[in-house]
């Protein structure tokens, strides 16, 4: 429980087995997913021949432990990049030929090489278990983890960092750039240039720029403790979808007192109260659904609950401007009409009402607090949008992992991050 990577790997017999054979030897884990996924691999290609004494054929028995790395590396990489995850044993068995001929004393004939191939391939099945046959000639490495370690290991080997970065809006990739910057001896150019490839994303976007500049004027109008990349991607997540995690990560102090600074906590509620509103305006509920009414009430519940939320945040403050939005937003509220009327009428109203409403609404929050705009982004822009919220969550977990980076980087990194091209 206390180490969710070790959790995952002891749902596999045999990597449980090599967890207890790494904890037998050591008395601890590694403190790192790449140096544990490395320790349980050797343990595999060397330690697991003495414990079963087992005899390797000889073409396989000629290969080093680094060398055995090498091919397995290989062979990930290469599938891995061809988002091969099941591949043909003709294929593996090419991959291995192409890597062991160009070593000493491989045989030069093609089809004395496919023999040798083969032989390394059922070695490999047969004594080490990373590769196994899923169906008749149909092969696999033994754990997705195994493909992922030996596809970041060739990365680093072949020095194509440009290459690796190329790949940072694709999900099925996290993991290699997690495991990439752990195994590195300096990951600072690698987190730059990932850096540099996120703000590429978005740098032609003229719309998606402006609202960056939004965002990074929105936080700095703030007066709170957070660090104002936390602050940013707060803002940043109340535009996008109501999912705080990246704040929390930059700065963990956001999620554990956010009520305390009342100018957050408002604008999250305004933007709640905004959300529902849009949703019952929006007669996007099919009613034919069986809990399409329960969530129709749920959603009008929320929304008043969350306008209360907001005058009582404002009962704790002073000032004109708290006065006036105060003032608005009740009689916004007194406009809406009782929750208890029948569902239909409910409907009616907002079908007949709810725009005017809900603009009513965008132009209070926007006078009084500079929040709710509608940025009217196309669904491709809403698509960049994602990926580059994605994209720095992942940059913040690689810096928030076992990694070496100067700490002039982390800063630079941190100082910069969810600007706009030219702030």
């Amino acid at each position: 429980k206390e180490n969710p990577p070790i959790k995952e790997l002891a749902t596999n017999p045999l990597l449980l087995t090599l967890l207890c054979i790494e904890f037998e030897d050591s008395g601890a884990f590694p403190p790192n997913r790449s140096e544990l996924y490395s320790r349980a691999i050797h343990s595999l290609l060397r330690k697991w021949d003495d414990k079963r004494r087992i005899v390797r054929q000889q073409v396989y028995r000629k290969l080093s432990v680094q060398r055995k790395e090498d091919l397995l590396s290989e062979v990930a990489f290469i599938t891995f990049k061809r988002k091969d995850y099941f591949f043909k044993q003709r294929d593996v068995e090419q991959y291995i030929a192409g890597y062991i001929r160009n070593l000493p004393d491989a045989k030069t004939d093609q089809e004395a090489l496919l023999l040798d191939s083969e032989a390394v391939l059922k070695s490999i099945e047969a004594q080490h278990g990373l590769l196994v046959e899923r169906a008749r000639n149909i092969y696999s490495f033994s754990h997705l983890t195994f493909q992922e370690y030996f596809t970041a290991r060739k990365t680093i080997a072949k020095g194509d960092l440009a290459g690796l970065v190329e790949h940072i809006t694709e999900q099925r990739w996290r993991e290699v750039f997690l495991l990439t910057v752990t195994m590195m001896q300096d990951a600072s150019e690698l987190v730059q240039l990932i850096k540099q490839q996120i703000d590429g994303l978005v740098a032609r976007d003229e719309r998606i720029q402006r609202f960056l500049h939004w965002l990074n004027q929105k936080s700095s109008s703030v007066d709170v403790s957070y660090k104002p990349a936390a602050v940013r991607a707060f803002y940043l997540s109340l535009d996008l979808d109501p999912d705080l995690l990246l704040s929390q990560v930059l700065d963990p102090a956001l999620e554990k007192s956010l009520g305390f600074f009342l100018c957050l906590n408002l604008d999250e509620t305004l933007n709640n109260a905004l959300r529902f509103g849009i949703g019952l305006s929006s007669e996007a509920f099919d009613f034919s659904e069986p809990l399409a009414l329960v969530r129709y009430e749920l959603c009008v519940d929320m929304l008043y609950k969350n306008l209360s939320q907001i005058l009582y945040i404002t009962l704790a403050q002073e000032g004109i401007l708290i006065s006036e939005l105060k003032r608005s937003l009740q009689k916004l509220k007194d406009q809406l009409p009782n929750p208890e009327e029948e569902l239909e009428q409910l409907r009616q109203w907002w079908k007949v009402n709810g725009e005017a409403w809900i603009e009513q609404l965008r132009s209070v929050m926007i006078g009084h607090r500079n929040i709710g705009h509608d940025w009217q982004f196309n669904e491709q822009q809403k698509e960049l949008l994602e990926q580059y919220y994605d994209a720095n969550k992942l940059l913040v977990d690689c810096l928030n992992s076992d990694c070496y980076v100067s700490k002039e980087v982390r800063q630079e990194i941190e100082d910069t991050l969810l600007l706009p091209a030219v702030d």
